[in-house]
Protein backbone atom coordinates (compact mmCIF):
# COMPACT_ATOMS: atom_id res chain seq x y z
CA UNK A 1 0.00 0.00 0.00
CA UNK A 2 2.61 2.30 0.76
CA UNK A 3 4.05 2.16 -3.05
CA UNK A 4 0.66 2.65 -3.94
CA UNK A 5 0.74 5.91 -2.16
CA UNK A 6 3.57 6.83 -3.13
CA UNK A 7 3.34 7.16 -7.06
CA UNK A 8 2.63 10.39 -8.69
CA UNK A 9 0.13 10.36 -12.27
CA UNK A 10 1.14 13.22 -14.10
CA UNK A 11 -0.19 14.63 -17.34
CA UNK A 12 2.12 13.96 -20.28
CA UNK A 13 0.21 15.54 -22.77
CA UNK A 14 -3.56 16.09 -24.47
CA UNK A 15 -5.25 16.58 -27.70
CA UNK A 16 -8.78 18.04 -28.23
CA UNK A 17 -10.24 17.60 -32.13
CA UNK A 18 -13.61 19.93 -31.90
CA UNK A 19 -15.39 22.92 -33.70
CA UNK A 20 -13.01 25.29 -32.26
CA UNK A 21 -9.94 23.19 -33.53
CA UNK A 22 -7.79 20.45 -33.74
CA UNK A 23 -5.22 20.78 -31.19
CA UNK A 24 -5.48 21.53 -27.43
CA UNK A 25 -3.57 25.02 -28.30
CA UNK A 26 -5.77 25.94 -31.51
CA UNK A 27 -8.74 25.17 -28.92
CA UNK A 28 -7.32 27.15 -25.90
CA UNK A 29 -6.56 30.49 -28.18
CA UNK A 30 -10.53 30.55 -29.14
CA UNK A 31 -12.39 29.75 -25.95
CA UNK A 32 -9.82 32.21 -24.47
CA UNK A 33 -11.10 34.83 -27.02
CA UNK A 34 -15.04 34.01 -26.14
CA UNK A 35 -15.19 32.14 -29.57
CA UNK A 36 -18.01 29.52 -29.36
CA UNK A 37 -18.64 26.42 -31.68
CA UNK A 38 -22.13 26.75 -31.36
CA UNK A 39 -24.39 27.16 -34.62
CA UNK A 40 -28.20 27.27 -35.38
CA UNK A 41 -29.12 24.01 -36.53
CA UNK A 42 -32.85 22.07 -37.64
CA UNK A 43 -33.43 18.95 -35.98
CA UNK A 44 -35.07 16.69 -38.87
CA UNK A 45 -37.53 14.75 -36.46
CA UNK A 46 -39.49 17.61 -35.74
CA UNK A 47 -38.07 20.58 -37.75
CA UNK A 48 -37.18 22.92 -34.75
CA UNK A 49 -34.55 24.82 -34.72
CA UNK A 50 -31.93 24.62 -31.98
CA UNK A 51 -28.16 25.04 -31.55
CA UNK A 52 -25.29 22.84 -31.29
CA UNK A 53 -21.79 22.71 -31.79
CA UNK A 54 -21.03 20.32 -34.73
CA UNK A 55 -17.42 20.12 -36.96
CA UNK A 56 -17.46 21.93 -40.49
CA UNK A 57 -15.77 20.70 -43.38
CA UNK A 58 -12.60 21.15 -42.67
CA UNK A 59 -12.31 19.57 -39.68
CA UNK A 60 -14.35 16.48 -41.34
CA UNK A 61 -11.76 16.59 -44.39
CA UNK A 62 -9.20 16.31 -41.51
CA UNK A 63 -10.41 13.19 -40.12
CA UNK A 64 -11.13 11.53 -43.13
CA UNK A 65 -7.75 11.90 -44.26
CA UNK A 66 -5.61 11.36 -41.32
CA UNK A 67 -3.13 8.62 -41.09
CA UNK A 68 -5.29 5.19 -41.41
CA UNK A 69 -8.85 6.84 -40.84
CA UNK A 70 -10.17 5.14 -44.17
CA UNK A 71 -10.28 1.67 -41.94
CA UNK A 72 -12.55 3.21 -39.64
CA UNK A 73 -16.26 3.57 -39.85
CA UNK A 74 -18.03 6.28 -38.17
CA UNK A 75 -17.08 9.77 -36.79
CA UNK A 76 -17.29 8.81 -33.64
CA UNK A 77 -14.39 6.17 -33.90
CA UNK A 78 -12.35 8.66 -36.29
CA UNK A 79 -12.48 11.44 -33.35
CA UNK A 80 -11.04 8.69 -30.99
CA UNK A 81 -7.94 7.27 -32.76
CA UNK A 82 -7.24 11.61 -34.19
CA UNK A 83 -7.08 12.63 -30.52
CA UNK A 84 -5.43 9.31 -28.70
CA UNK A 85 -2.99 9.14 -31.80
CA UNK A 86 -1.95 12.46 -31.47
CA UNK A 87 -2.17 13.13 -27.65
CA UNK A 88 0.34 9.53 -27.47
CA UNK A 89 2.39 10.64 -30.08
CA UNK A 90 2.95 14.19 -28.16
CA UNK A 91 4.05 12.18 -25.29
CA UNK A 92 6.55 10.41 -27.03
CA UNK A 93 5.39 7.02 -25.27
CA UNK A 94 5.72 3.53 -26.18
CA UNK A 95 2.36 2.66 -27.65
CA UNK A 96 3.52 -1.06 -28.59
CA UNK A 97 4.75 -2.10 -24.53
CA UNK A 98 2.48 -3.69 -22.69
CA UNK A 99 2.73 -1.01 -19.70
CA UNK A 100 0.77 1.31 -21.89
CA UNK A 101 -3.17 0.54 -21.33
CA UNK A 102 -5.67 2.10 -23.29
CA UNK A 103 -8.89 3.61 -21.92
CA UNK A 104 -12.20 4.86 -23.79
CA UNK A 105 -14.61 7.41 -22.58
CA UNK A 106 -18.26 7.46 -24.63
CA UNK A 107 -22.06 7.51 -24.11
CA UNK A 108 -23.24 6.82 -27.29
CA UNK A 109 -20.48 5.22 -28.86
CA UNK A 110 -21.54 4.24 -32.98
CA UNK A 111 -25.26 5.19 -32.48
CA UNK A 112 -24.85 7.42 -35.73
CA UNK A 113 -25.20 3.89 -37.80
CA UNK A 114 -28.60 3.76 -36.26
CA UNK A 115 -30.99 3.61 -39.45
CA UNK A 116 -28.52 2.35 -41.67
CA UNK A 117 -30.18 -0.95 -43.17
CA UNK A 118 -26.19 -2.28 -42.93
CA UNK A 119 -25.69 -1.46 -39.26
CA UNK A 120 -24.65 -4.81 -37.33
CA UNK A 121 -25.00 -5.44 -33.71
CA UNK A 122 -21.05 -5.63 -33.69
CA UNK A 123 -21.27 -2.23 -35.15
CA UNK A 124 -22.70 -0.86 -32.06
CA UNK A 125 -20.63 -3.18 -29.52
CA UNK A 126 -18.21 0.09 -28.35
CA UNK A 127 -15.84 -2.93 -26.94
CA UNK A 128 -15.36 -2.97 -31.01
CA UNK A 129 -14.57 0.28 -31.64
CA UNK A 130 -12.12 0.30 -29.10
CA UNK A 131 -10.61 -2.98 -30.30
CA UNK A 132 -10.50 -0.75 -33.77
CA UNK A 133 -8.43 1.85 -31.75
CA UNK A 134 -6.17 -0.28 -30.09
CA UNK A 135 -4.76 -1.89 -33.56
CA UNK A 136 -4.51 0.77 -35.20
CA UNK A 137 -2.49 2.18 -32.32
CA UNK A 138 -0.21 -1.02 -32.39
CA UNK A 139 -0.98 -1.56 -28.82
CA UNK A 140 -1.18 -5.52 -27.20
CA UNK A 141 -3.16 -4.98 -24.04
CA UNK A 142 -6.85 -5.60 -24.25
CA UNK A 143 -8.53 -1.92 -24.25
CA UNK A 144 -10.98 -0.74 -20.74
CA UNK A 145 -13.96 1.03 -21.80
CA UNK A 146 -16.06 3.13 -19.46
CA UNK A 147 -19.73 4.38 -20.61
CA UNK A 148 -21.10 5.84 -17.25
CA UNK A 149 -23.46 8.91 -18.81
CA UNK A 150 -21.75 12.17 -19.28
CA UNK A 151 -19.63 11.18 -16.45
CA UNK A 152 -17.79 8.35 -18.79
CA UNK A 153 -14.41 10.98 -19.12
CA UNK A 154 -13.56 11.77 -15.35
CA UNK A 155 -14.65 8.29 -14.91
CA UNK A 156 -12.28 6.97 -17.33
CA UNK A 157 -9.17 9.03 -15.89
CA UNK A 158 -9.90 7.78 -12.94
CA UNK A 159 -9.98 4.55 -13.84
CA UNK A 160 -6.82 4.89 -15.86
CA UNK A 161 -4.99 6.71 -12.49
CA UNK A 162 -5.87 3.31 -10.14
CA UNK A 163 -4.63 0.95 -13.29
CA UNK A 164 -1.39 2.74 -12.92
CA UNK A 165 -1.16 3.28 -9.41
CA UNK A 166 -2.08 -0.84 -9.44
CA UNK A 167 2.03 -1.15 -11.09
CA UNK A 168 0.59 -2.97 -13.84
CA UNK A 169 1.16 -0.03 -16.23
CA UNK A 170 3.26 3.03 -16.73
CA UNK A 171 1.30 4.84 -19.13
CA UNK A 172 -2.37 5.50 -20.47
CA UNK A 173 -3.91 6.48 -22.76
CA UNK A 174 -7.50 8.62 -21.80
CA UNK A 175 -9.26 9.40 -25.11
CA UNK A 176 -12.81 10.23 -25.66
CA UNK A 177 -15.97 10.87 -28.41
CA UNK A 178 -19.16 11.27 -28.67
CA UNK A 179 -20.85 12.56 -32.36
CA UNK A 180 -23.94 14.48 -33.05
CA UNK A 181 -26.53 12.62 -34.68
CA UNK A 182 -30.39 12.46 -35.22
CA UNK A 183 -30.59 9.78 -32.91
CA UNK A 184 -29.24 12.00 -30.04
CA UNK A 185 -30.88 15.00 -30.56
CA UNK A 186 -34.32 13.52 -30.43
CA UNK A 187 -33.81 11.60 -27.86
CA UNK A 188 -32.69 15.18 -25.33
CA UNK A 189 -35.46 17.03 -27.64
CA UNK A 190 -38.08 13.92 -26.41
CA UNK A 191 -37.05 14.86 -22.61
CA UNK A 192 -37.22 18.55 -23.59
CA UNK A 193 -33.78 19.31 -22.29
CA UNK A 194 -33.17 21.19 -25.72
CA UNK A 195 -32.18 25.39 -25.78
CA UNK A 196 -33.52 27.00 -29.42
CA UNK A 197 -30.82 29.27 -27.79
CA UNK A 198 -27.06 29.24 -27.14
CA UNK A 199 -26.90 27.73 -23.66
CA UNK A 200 -26.38 29.59 -19.95
CA UNK A 201 -25.44 27.51 -17.32
CA UNK A 202 -26.34 28.84 -14.53
CA UNK A 203 -28.15 31.61 -15.35
CA UNK A 204 -31.62 32.73 -14.50
CA UNK A 205 -32.76 32.72 -17.57
CA UNK A 206 -31.00 29.60 -19.05
CA UNK A 207 -33.17 27.34 -21.03
CA UNK A 208 -31.62 24.08 -21.44
CA UNK A 209 -28.83 21.95 -23.38
CA UNK A 210 -27.25 22.67 -26.30
CA UNK A 211 -26.03 19.01 -27.78
CA UNK A 212 -21.96 19.34 -29.11
CA UNK A 213 -19.52 16.74 -30.76
CA UNK A 214 -15.65 16.21 -30.16
CA UNK A 215 -12.76 14.10 -29.38
CA UNK A 216 -10.20 14.36 -26.42
CA UNK A 217 -7.27 12.58 -25.34
CA UNK A 218 -4.93 12.93 -21.98
CA UNK A 219 -1.91 10.47 -21.49
CA UNK A 220 -1.22 9.55 -17.99
CA UNK A 221 1.95 8.36 -16.90
CA UNK A 222 3.73 7.63 -13.61
CA UNK A 223 7.31 8.37 -15.26
CA UNK A 224 9.06 11.50 -14.06
CA UNK A 225 9.59 14.11 -16.40
CA UNK A 226 10.79 17.81 -16.17
CA UNK A 227 8.30 19.21 -18.35
CA UNK A 228 5.56 17.73 -16.48
CA UNK A 229 4.00 20.16 -14.68
CA UNK A 230 0.59 18.99 -13.55
CA UNK A 231 -0.30 15.99 -11.74
CA UNK A 232 -4.13 14.04 -11.08
CA UNK A 233 -3.81 14.23 -7.64
CA UNK A 234 -7.19 12.88 -6.88
CA UNK A 235 -10.70 11.46 -7.99
CA UNK A 236 -13.91 9.80 -6.59
CA UNK A 237 -16.95 8.38 -8.19
CA UNK A 238 -20.57 8.52 -6.35
CA UNK A 239 -23.91 7.92 -7.67
CA UNK A 240 -27.20 9.40 -6.29
CA UNK A 241 -29.67 6.19 -6.91
CA UNK A 242 -32.01 9.31 -7.42
CA UNK A 243 -33.50 8.98 -11.31
CA UNK A 244 -32.80 7.26 -14.49
CA UNK A 245 -32.14 11.24 -16.23
CA UNK A 246 -32.78 13.55 -12.92
CA UNK A 247 -29.88 14.31 -10.76
CA UNK A 248 -29.95 14.51 -6.57
CA UNK A 249 -32.62 17.34 -5.51
CA UNK A 250 -29.70 17.83 -2.19
CA UNK A 251 -26.30 17.84 -4.40
CA UNK A 252 -24.78 15.71 -1.12
CA UNK A 253 -23.62 12.86 -3.45
CA UNK A 254 -21.55 15.05 -6.03
CA UNK A 255 -20.50 16.61 -2.21
CA UNK A 256 -19.71 13.21 -1.71
CA UNK A 257 -17.54 12.70 -4.48
CA UNK A 258 -15.82 16.36 -4.28
CA UNK A 259 -14.56 15.78 -0.64
CA UNK A 260 -13.47 12.25 -1.12
CA UNK A 261 -11.06 13.86 -4.49
CA UNK A 262 -9.90 16.22 -2.10
CA UNK A 263 -9.17 13.87 0.63
CA UNK A 264 -7.38 11.53 -1.94
CA UNK A 265 -5.10 14.32 -2.89
CA UNK A 266 -3.96 15.81 0.06
CA UNK A 267 -5.29 19.46 -0.38
CA UNK A 268 -8.58 20.97 1.67
CA UNK A 269 -11.44 23.22 0.04
CA UNK A 270 -9.57 26.05 1.14
CA UNK A 271 -6.80 25.19 -1.19
CA UNK A 272 -8.65 25.15 -4.12
CA UNK A 273 -8.48 27.90 -6.39
CA UNK A 274 -10.69 26.91 -9.36
CA UNK A 275 -13.45 25.29 -10.25
CA UNK A 276 -14.52 23.60 -13.86
CA UNK A 277 -18.30 23.10 -13.13
CA UNK A 278 -20.59 20.15 -15.14
CA UNK A 279 -22.92 23.63 -15.57
CA UNK A 280 -25.05 21.83 -18.25
CA UNK A 281 -27.97 24.97 -18.18
CA UNK A 282 -30.57 23.03 -17.25
CA UNK A 283 -33.17 23.76 -13.87
CA UNK A 284 -31.98 20.45 -12.22
CA UNK A 285 -28.02 19.83 -12.85
CA UNK A 286 -26.73 23.82 -12.14
CA UNK A 287 -29.05 23.86 -9.13
CA UNK A 288 -27.51 20.64 -7.74
CA UNK A 289 -24.34 21.38 -8.60
CA UNK A 290 -24.49 25.47 -6.75
CA UNK A 291 -25.80 23.08 -3.88
CA UNK A 292 -23.09 20.14 -3.76
CA UNK A 293 -20.38 23.01 -3.86
CA UNK A 294 -21.97 25.12 -1.11
CA UNK A 295 -21.75 21.92 1.14
CA UNK A 296 -17.86 21.90 0.70
CA UNK A 297 -17.58 25.70 1.18
CA UNK A 298 -16.56 26.16 -2.63
CA UNK A 299 -19.01 28.42 -3.88
CA UNK A 300 -17.17 31.43 -3.03
CA UNK A 301 -14.58 29.77 -5.64
CA UNK A 302 -14.31 31.25 -9.30
CA UNK A 303 -16.13 28.91 -11.55
CA UNK A 304 -17.01 28.30 -15.24
CA UNK A 305 -19.00 26.07 -17.47
CA UNK A 306 -17.68 25.53 -20.91
CA UNK A 307 -20.81 24.49 -22.10
CA UNK A 308 -21.64 27.93 -24.14
CA UNK A 309 -18.32 27.40 -26.10
CA UNK A 310 -18.32 23.63 -26.94
CA UNK A 311 -22.30 22.52 -26.25
CA UNK A 312 -22.30 19.44 -23.92
CA UNK A 313 -20.08 16.94 -25.91
CA UNK A 314 -21.60 13.72 -23.88
CA UNK A 315 -19.45 11.35 -22.48
CA UNK A 316 -16.25 13.00 -23.82
CA UNK A 317 -17.29 16.75 -21.72
CA UNK A 318 -15.13 15.61 -18.78
CA UNK A 319 -11.83 15.04 -20.96
CA UNK A 320 -12.33 17.84 -22.83
CA UNK A 321 -12.81 20.06 -19.76
CA UNK A 322 -10.54 18.86 -17.90
CA UNK A 323 -7.83 19.69 -20.81
CA UNK A 324 -9.10 23.49 -21.20
CA UNK A 325 -8.87 23.48 -17.30
CA UNK A 326 -4.78 22.34 -17.25
CA UNK A 327 -4.27 24.95 -20.03
CA UNK A 328 -6.01 27.08 -17.52
CA UNK A 329 -3.22 26.21 -14.95
CA UNK A 330 -0.23 26.79 -17.22
CA UNK A 331 -1.33 29.68 -18.05
CA UNK A 332 -2.74 30.94 -14.85
CA UNK A 333 -5.94 32.17 -16.34
CA UNK A 334 -9.41 31.04 -15.93
CA UNK A 335 -12.00 31.43 -19.07
CA UNK A 336 -14.99 33.74 -19.05
CA UNK A 337 -18.26 30.98 -17.99
CA UNK A 338 -20.23 32.30 -21.49
CA UNK A 339 -23.73 33.11 -21.50
CA UNK A 340 -23.89 33.93 -17.48
CA UNK A 341 -24.87 37.05 -16.63
CA UNK A 342 -27.26 36.66 -13.60
CA UNK A 343 -27.18 34.08 -10.63
CA UNK A 344 -29.88 31.43 -11.26
CA UNK A 345 -29.25 28.88 -8.35
CA UNK A 346 -30.54 28.72 -4.83
CA UNK A 347 -26.80 29.04 -3.72
CA UNK A 348 -24.79 31.55 -5.00
CA UNK A 349 -21.83 30.89 -7.30
CA UNK A 350 -18.66 33.24 -7.78
CA UNK A 351 -18.91 32.36 -11.49
CA UNK A 352 -16.38 33.87 -13.93
CA UNK A 353 -17.96 36.59 -16.10
CA UNK A 354 -14.63 37.86 -17.67
CA UNK A 355 -11.17 35.99 -18.49
CA UNK A 356 -9.45 36.22 -15.00
CA UNK A 357 -5.76 36.02 -14.26
CA UNK A 358 -5.02 34.26 -10.96
CA UNK A 359 -2.21 31.99 -9.74
CA UNK A 360 -4.07 28.49 -9.93
CA UNK A 361 -2.36 25.82 -8.04
CA UNK A 362 -4.86 23.18 -7.45
CA UNK A 363 -8.00 22.90 -10.31
CA UNK A 364 -11.38 20.67 -9.65
CA UNK A 365 -13.30 18.97 -12.21
CA UNK A 366 -16.99 17.99 -11.71
CA UNK A 367 -19.57 16.13 -14.00
CA UNK A 368 -22.79 14.46 -13.08
CA UNK A 369 -25.08 12.32 -15.81
CA UNK A 370 -27.96 10.06 -16.38
CA UNK A 371 -28.61 7.48 -13.98
CA UNK A 372 -27.41 9.71 -10.98
CA UNK A 373 -23.68 8.83 -11.70
CA UNK A 374 -21.20 11.74 -10.59
CA UNK A 375 -17.52 11.91 -10.64
CA UNK A 376 -14.78 14.83 -9.68
CA UNK A 377 -11.00 14.76 -10.45
CA UNK A 378 -8.73 17.16 -9.15
CA UNK A 379 -5.64 18.59 -11.02
CA UNK A 380 -2.40 20.03 -9.38
CA UNK A 381 0.62 21.41 -10.15
CA UNK A 382 4.07 20.11 -9.67
CA UNK A 383 7.52 20.25 -9.42
CA UNK A 384 9.59 17.97 -10.01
Amino acid sequence: MGAYLMKTVYIASDNIISPLGTSSEENFANVLKGISGLKKITCKTDNTDLWASILDNRQLEILSSFNNSTLLKTRFEKLLYYSAYNAANNANIDLKSESTIIVIATTKGNIELIGNNDTTVDDLNIYNSALKIAKLLNNPNKPVVVSTACTSGITALITAKRLLLSGNYNNAVICGADSVSDFVLAGFQALKALSNEPCQPFDINRKGINIGEAGAAIVLTTEKNSSYCTKLSGGAITNDANHISGPSRTGEELALAIVKAINEAGITSSDIDYISAHGTATEYNDEMESKAFGICNLNDKPLNSLKAYYGHTLGVAGLLESIIAIHSMKNNIIIKSKGYENCGTSVPLNICKNNLNIEIKHCIKTTAGFGGCNAAVIFSKTLL
